[in-house]
């Protein structure tokens, strides 16, 4: 039995660091199962025990993103209230710390998308899931969809090149977002 420590776990995530580079350094036209097998310094063969086709690797890539995001920004510990602060605050730090590579990265993907529809699932998985959440804590759920979504446009704007924010806006943008946050709750709370 090989655990999740084992050399076919690390094959996996050798596998999704090579097709991460590729798509960083270029776009998705230039992944072939090929490429990222000889990236990883694994044959295809190896490369097709874990991935069946550059759909499914692509979609692995994504989810690999999408728990990445999750645990970052998730504490299943908390109650909702405090889990949704936490997730919000979490959330903002995340999209202001994001580098030009990772949002290349998700840039691709999007536009991978139109070829590979099924990309889109883990992010429809994340938002329905956050969504449940903000159902929980329903005097808090207009921010946190307002907050969420100009988290999404702030990070979409900047990964298609459509608006480069200044570090001063960014950082306005930020503490503004986090005041809004802090005080809801405050609010909420008394």
């Amino acid at each position: 039995m090989i655990t999740a420590h084992g050399a076919r776990a690390s094959n996996r995530d050798a596998l999704l660091d090579a097709l991460e580079f590729i798509i960083s350094e270029g776009s998705v036209h230039d992944v072939t199962l090929d490429g990222v097998a000889a990236r990883a310094g694994l044959t295809k063969g190896g490369l097709i025990y874990h991935f069946k086709s550059k759909e499914v690797l692509l979609h692995a890539l994504v989810e690999r993103m999408r728990l990445r995001l999750h645990a970052y920004c998730v504490d299943p510990t908390l109650d909702a209230r405090m889990a949704l602060k936490k997730f919000l605050i979490a959330r903002i730090h995340y999209a202001f710390a994001m580098g030009p590579q990772e949002k290349k990265i998700m840039a691709n993907l999007l536009a991978a998308a139109s070829t590979y529809p099924s990309l889109m699932e883990p992010v429809r998985t994340m938002y329905d899931s956050g969504l449940d959440g903000l159902a929980r804590v329903a005097d808090t759920a207009g921010l946190a969809l307002c907050v969420w979504t100009a988290l999404d446009g702030f990070v979409l704007l900047e990964m298609l090149g459509v608006r480069h924010f200044s570090a001063l806006e960014k950082e306005q943008m930020q503490a503004t977002l986090l005041l809004l946050v802090e005080q809801q709750f405050a609010a909420a709370a008394s």
